[in-house]
């Protein structure tokens, strides 16, 4: 499904039900949104609920519209060059965040055949007492080529105004015209033979072998320069901290006051400082089926290459092929040795920079990581493994004995966790189809056990007249279809995650009492609700936790982590360059502008995070830039498949970005002593 979505103001909270927008919407099964699908919708919330206005007009190139939105008290109307849209009645509650117009947003930013041009917003609050003019500015120069990476480029740069609070009437008057967007295909093909952009003209762009071999040497002189900090111990902890706690060979956590710290195996606070997905020999790749005019060469597939060729990587059984063209560019820099010599490098590097050792993702023999554990062998009951089942929970515990037992007795293992964010959330309805499952399958007698007894008093009758049900025994209750109203939903949800969750980690530190347990980096916000937090707290050492945001630690944050008397460590967060769409990198979400200014918002994220009590450490996303074409999953003729961000911390070629990781090693060289200091207060 492509979707596409264009705010031309918008000041909401979509789950508290607060606030307004209008934009344009389109979804469609096709590859491309066309223009005859393309909806205007205003949304109004009261705090209750949300209402709509959609239309769908029948639009023309190249002529100018005018949009009128009016937002009042107990009614929203809609106008399209003096016609009439709609109309619809209700209040609204005021949300009290940033006011944004021209944003389109990343989980709607699908390719479509039309573009905007000369947008102008205004918003007028109150009777005529306040209007704000927010244009979206039209993006510095690119070739169209360049801008068919990033298609919002088309659509302008997003402006955000920050404190503005409406008062009612609100009426917002947009003026705009739709222009056909260029066939991306008429630029193929797009990609050199070392994975850049043919159309982006740096000067630091590699032209040959020679440039890749040079910048290695100039980097060996860099790292040489630098030198590797002398104060940390083998695993990352801080010797000169004034004290040190007993050396157990394994990681673990102690608390000195108020503050938490990770204690390295031989006896060392540390404030943990990651880095993703090293060494990423082969990892990520792009699509090619499908697609192949895309690119201006492909390596062969037998010999050398070979390996930087997989099939089905994301598991996903269609035959798709994708490549790596960044480890061929590794082959080129270092020869035959390309992967102990880019293992070795990566290690050298790592602590060049400061780091402590490698996060999720990745490892390096006899250094530091975090492992990811899987259930893939495991068959699941919706979306999950069935723990109530005894022949499941064996067949469990022996997938993670295998995958535990070789690193059992490490000293490397950071600590174990269990599957990734959102994947492992147990949802509504998740239980709901479980219920709904023939037969009597364990979970779903445990979860009408469970209900019966905490709900119903064991009272099957008036469970049956809840849940409408013409069962009237417990043995037909297990076979039924069952519907219950969305309160007990909740509560079994809450149920079957605690059990689940308890038994993964009773499991983990059965086969190895001696590591750290994570959980399974849980992201704020992407979830059910906020109880998820509190659902995995107690079935951990360590709460681990994903968060892409711009600040360590907002409202939401800091109410989470008070909740948690636990230690808690982010597994993962960014501040990628978007370099203005100049590069073809993609906007994620929470970005920088440039590589400098990367490396200062990662100082004061570090900063944030180590002088906070909870924290014992975070882990950036990620070692490696992502290929420009994206790294899947899926297939098809389309220029972008996936993420395609410029997370890295060297390039596609292989390069380290020097003036991000400048400041990015010296606030890890400061880290440890930030921490002791706020903790010394």
């Amino acid at each position: 499904m492509t979707a596409h979505r264009y705010y031309f103001a918008a000041q909401h909270d979509w789950g508290a039900k607060r606030g307004f927008y209008l934009s344009f919407e389109n979804e469609t099964a096709e590859p491309v949104c066309r223009l005859d699908t393309l909806k205007i919708a205003l949304g109004v919330a009261d705090g209750n609920a949300w209402r709509f206005i959609v239309a769908t007009p029948k639009w023309e190139w190249n002529r100018t519209y005018r949009l009128v939105a009016q937002i009042g008290e107990d009614t929203a109307s809609l106008w399209l060059d003096k016609s009439p849209l709609g109309e619809s009645r209700g209040g609204f509650a005021v949300h009290r965040g940033n006011l944004e117009a021209g944003v389109v947003p990343s989980w709607a930013s699908g390719q479509t055949e039309y573009t905007i041009s000369g947008a102008r917003v205004s918003i007028s609050t109150g009777r005529g007492k306040r209007r704000e003019v927010l244009t979206p500015s039209p993006t510095p120069s690119l070739p169209d080529a360049v801008r068919m990476f990033n298609p919002e480029t088309f659509w302008g740069t997003p402006v955000v105004e920050k404190g503005f609070f409406p008062d009612l009437p609100v009426i917002i008057e947009a003026e705009f015209r739709l222009t056909p967007l260029p066939d991306w295909k008429r630029f193929q093909p797009y990609i050199d033979r070392f994975g850049q952009c043919r159309y982006v003209q740096t000067p630091d762009k590699a032209r040959s072998d020679a440039d890749l071999q040079r910048s290695l040497e100039e980097e060996k002189r860099k790292l040489a320069q630098w030198g590797t900090p002398a104060d940390y111990d083998r695993f990352g902890g801080y010797r000169k901290a004034g004290w040190r706690e007993q050396a157990t060979g394994f990681y673990r956590v102690v608390r000195r006051g108020d503050y938490w710290w990770l204690v390295t195996p031989d006896g060392y606070p540390c404030f943990y400082l990651g880095v993703c997905s090293v060494p990423g020999l082969t990892w990520e790749m792009t699509p090619v089926t499908e697609r192949e005019g895309v690119f201006e060469w492909l390596p062969p597939k037998e010999g050398k290459t070979a390996e930087a060729w997989g099939k089905d990587v994301w598991g996903e059984r269609a035959g798709t092929e994708y490549v790596c063209l960044h480890a061929v560019n590794l082959m080129r820099r270092f020869g035959d040795e390309w992967k102990e010599q880019s293992i070795k490098l990566a290690k050298q590097r790592v602590l060049t920079w400061g780091f402590s050792g490698v996060g999720k993702w990745g490892s390096i023999p006899e250094f530091p990581y975090s492992p990811v554990l899987g259930h893939w062998e495991i068959p699941n009951l919706v979306r999950h493994p069935d723990i109530f089942d005894p022949a499941i929970q064996a067949q469990f515990r022996e997938h993670l004995r295998r995958q535990i037992e070789p690193q059992r007795n490490s000293p490397w293992v950071l600590g174990w966790s269990l599957g990734n964010e959102f994947d492992e959330i147990v949802t509504r309805e998740e239980i709901a189809q479980i219920l709904r499952l023939p037969g009597a399958p364990a979970g779903k007698r445990a979860l009408i056990d469970h209900a019966l007894q905490n709900l119903y008093r064991n009272d099957i009758t008036a469970l049956a007249q809840a849940w409408k049900t013409d069962a009237r025994d417990r043995a037909r209750l297990y076979t039924a279809q069952l519907t219950p109203p969305d309160g007990d939903l909740e509560t079994l949800r809450r149920f079957y995650a605690d059990r689940y969750y308890a038994w993964i980690y009773r499991t983990v530190k059965e086969i190895d009492p001696n590591h750290l347990y994570f959980g399974f980096w849980i992201v704020p916000g992407w979830w059910e609700n906020e109880e998820d937090w509190s659902l995995i707290a107690p079935h951990c050492d360590v709460l681990g936790y994903d968060r892409y945001a711009p600040d360590f630690a907002d409202d939401l944050v800091k109410r989470l982590i008070a909740r948690t008397n636990k230690p808690i460590l982010c597994g993962e967060f960014s501040f990628p360059a978007w370099y203005n769409g100049a590069r073809a990198y993609g906007r994620y979400p929470v970005w920088a502008k440039d590589e400098r200014e990367s490396g200062e918002l990662y100082a004061r994220w570090v900063r944030d995070a180590a002088q906070h009590p909870a924290c014992v450490g975070v882990m950036w996303f990620q070692y490696r830039d992502q290929p420009l074409t994206g790294r899947g999953p899926g297939r098809g003729n389309t220029l972008v498949i996936g993420e395609h961000f410029a997370f890295g911390l060297v390039d596609y070629c292989d390069r380290p970005k020097w003036e991000m990781l400048q400041r990015m090693r010296q606030a890890n060289l400061s880290a440890p002593t930030w921490r002791l200091q706020a903790m010394r207060r």
